[in-house]
């Protein structure tokens, strides 16, 4: 019986991060640093944005 549970949970959390990820590549489909905010090009593109007016950073998380 106790395996049941134990698979469950495994299962559980398997299809949780299955859709959390999904979940972050929609959020991220149109951030060219798909989340990352340590680069060069993350700091380009802040500078960019902030020269168009654009309240919101292209490589924000």
């Amino acid at each position: 019986m106790w395996q049941y549970i134990v698979i469950a949970v495994i299962l559980i959390s398997a299809i949780g991060y299955v859709l959390y990820r999904m979940w972050q590549s929609f959020r991220a489909a149109k951030d060219p640093c798909h989340g990352c905010a340590g680069c060069a090009l993350h700091d380009k593109l802040k500078e960019k944005q902030k020269k168009n007016g654009y309240k919101k950073p292209v490589c924000f998380k």
